[in-house]
């Protein structure tokens, strides 16, 4: 009965091997192209378009306009004459650089600011430009959750304990950050 359990055992053994072989000869070879980059046209008269990248997003292409979209125009004057020194002097004095990093690969509980400017041109929902998203984002942060981040985190209130000029300069201060544009 133990010969029969060990040759039992030798032949599962040898069996999985040889499926493991199989399976690792049909898999893919991971250095070689999967497309060719040198692709010929299919048929007569057909021509090959190479694919183009989808164009990222970048708050420099904007006009003025367009990245005041959706701000009331009492506020677009308050940004006209905000200071982002002080709009930075504001997010660390209220904490907010406790959750938001400037480093892009220091994610703690929130998005990180290190290129809030463009990051807000593709978050902002349509007829809204990136400073109308920055603010409602400050004054209602429940309505403008980034996908993989918890709503209820930051608080409710900046729109009450913050003024419409203190505000603008943490929006101003936040649309200065452009990754690595950044001065």
């Amino acid at each position: 009965m133990g010969q029969f359990l060990m040759n039992r055992r030798l032949l599962v053994v040898v069996a999985l091997s040889v499926l493991v072989g199989i399976v690792a000869a049909c898999a893919p070879n991971p250095r070689s192209q999967l497309i060719s980059p040198n692709m010929v046209p299919v048929g007569a008269g057909e021509e090959f378009v190479p694919p183009t990248p989808t164009p990222v997003p970048n708050i420099a292409n904007l006009t003025e306009e367009e990245i005041l979209l959706g701000l009331d125009e009492n506020l677009v004057s308050l940004l006209a004459s905000s200071d982002p020194a002080q709009g930075q002097q504001l997010a660390v004095a209220n904490g907010c650089i406790g959750c938001h990093q400037l480093d892009p690969s220091q994610v703690v509980v929130a998005p990180s600011w290190y290129d809030m400017a463009n990051d807000a041109l593709i978050h902002a929902s349509a007829g809204e430009g990136p400073a109308a998203y920055i603010y409602h984002s400050i004054v209602a942060p429940n309505d403008y959750i980034v996908a993989g981040y918890p709503a209820g985190i930051m608080p409710q209130t900046y729109g009450e304990t913050l003024n419409d000029e203190q505000l603008m300069h943490m929006v101003a201060y936040l649309l200065t950050l452009r990754g690595d544009e950044t001065q």
